[in-house]
């Protein structure tokens, strides 16, 4: 990582004080520099990075109010880097400055969308319109974390990504109203699609797992707003999945399926309770109740019983 050169008073004007703090990311050092010279001279303070396995190592250890990365870079690419910034829930927008946009990538998980695409080449005016626009943005969501969201196209059906890039400059149109999206992780075939139809028919987009191990791994691939997991299932248990999951500070909650509740487990390590609970046998409309409860859909009035459990025993 680098940091760019001082700024000078004049350039310092022109931004909120202290100013805006970005990190460029681009394995092409002429065009990594020409970006930090043309936002430093704007009035932004600017760190680089050579690559997105170096990007991630900086916002490990730094705040950042934007993030500009390409995408084809050596060792983390720029749409690897967003599955990691999705899967950490962090909160900062993303503009994706590229020669080649990777729209199958977009359109197979639409929850990528960086806040904005530039398509090499640009010109400055367009890296800096982009960079008001999105920071403006930004100012104005109280929820950085759908901030993706402010861009997305309103009046397109069935929530479908436009299968051709945007010109230079333009910010990207994403689908609307996405689905919550449910990661169910069951080493029985027969419970584990049953959940998947349930939960698939209530129009939540669901993708399921056979064991831990494959949970953990579609974990840090990917982002989902809720997990559903058995706990006793080979090569990693539903404990230990949730282990490596407060361990990586992923924050996403957590219903364990199961039908022996492990309670006295959450009694000695009690940072790793779930967020809800549900003992076999339960009802298709038990299962649908907890999700509504944990993911806050509900309408408050629904009085099943379901195993919800304090955050701490």
């Amino acid at each position: 990582m680098s940091q760019a050169g001082d700024l000078d008073g004049a350039a310092l004007q022109r931004q909120p004080n202290p100013p805006r703090r970005i990190l460029v990311v681009d394995d092409e050092p002429l065009i990594r520099r020409l970006n930090t010279e043309v936002l430093v001279d704007a009035g932004y303070r600017v760190d680089t990075a050579e690559d997105g396995a170096d990007a991630w190592d900086t916002l490990q250890l730094n705040s950042y109010d934007l993030l500009i990365t390409d995408n084809e870079m050596p060792n983390v690419s720029g749409v690897d880097l967003l599955k990691k910034l999705r899967a950490a829930r962090m909160d900062m927008p993303v503009i994706m400055v590229t020669g080649t946009f990777p729209q199958e990538a977009f359109a197979h998980h639409p929850w990528l969308q960086p806040a904005a695409t530039l398509l090499k080449p640009y010109t400055i005016e367009e890296l800096l319109g982009t960079v008001k626009t999105v920071l403006r943005e930004a100012d104005s969501t109280a929820d950085g974390s759908q901030l993706f969201q402010l861009f997305m196209d309103r009046d397109r059906k069935d929530n479908k990504i436009s299968q051709v890039a945007e010109p230079a400059g333009a910010l990207l149109q994403c689908p609307t109203n996405f689905p919550q999206r449910i990661l169910v992780v069951d080493d029985d075939s027969d419970t584990r699609q049953l959940s998947v139809d349930v939960l698939a028919g209530s129009g939540y987009d669901v993708e399921a797992a056979k064991d831990g191990a494959a949970g953990w791994e579609a974990l840090q691939d990917n982002d989902y707003d809720l997990v559903i997991t058995d706990n006793k299932m080979p090569r990693m248990t539903g404990i230990e999945m949730l282990e490596q999951l407060r361990s990586a500070r992923m924050s996403l909650p957590v219903i364990m399926a199961t039908r022996s509740l492990p309670v006295h487990e959450f009694a000695r390590k009690p940072w790793l309770t779930p967020d809800a609970m549900l003992q076999r046998p339960f009802s298709n409309d038990d299962l649908l109740a907890t999700v509504k409860k944990v993911l806050h859909t509900d309408d408050g009035n629904d009085d099943r019983k379901e195993t919800l459990l304090p955050k701490y025993l």
